[in-house]
């Protein structure tokens, strides 16, 4: 009994463990009724080795209809470069009839070395007046 003790427990700890992986989310709020207007996002990045993924956060109300997020993304790097780019996101359609918000984190890059320490400016702006968009962000994770 008591080695069947310690096999839950080992994979209680593994589960625990799985799910403490470093991931760094930064969200801003934005004006639902119509998002317009350009939103910053400051990151702060200390791990300048690590091969990681960016991915545009999204939380949406049952006002969004769209199946995709057109946007112009900028990054301010800490010494001061600037990338800037237009970029469509495709959105998932929300499942169900009576969703009333759904979050989701759609892919922008992959293996990303983010080879700098300090903050990195995310500036995410729509090139399209966008109803239904509650919040918007950016998530770093391996």
């Amino acid at each position: 009994m008591k080695m069947g003790l310690r096999i839950v427990a080992l994979f209680l700890a593994m589960a625990m463990c799985s799910c403490l992986a470093p991931q760094n989310t930064q969200m801003v709020v934005v004006d639902s009724s119509e998002w317009s207007q350009r939103t910053q996002i400051d990151v702060a990045n200390s791990d300048t080795l690590s091969l990681r993924n960016i991915s545009v956060a999204v939380r949406t109300n049952s006002r969004f209809k769209s199946t995709t997020l057109p946007l112009k993304i900028e990054v301010l790097t800490p010494d001061g470069r600037i990338f800037s780019e237009e970029y469509s996101l495709s959105v998932p359609s929300a499942e169900g009839a009576k969703i009333v918000s759904q979050s989701v984190a759609l892919p922008y890059r992959n293996d990303v070395v983010l080879s700098m320490s300090g903050r990195y400016i995310f500036v995410l702006t729509p090139l399209v007046p966008i109803k239904g968009v509650e919040a918007v962000g950016v998530v770093i994770n391996d």
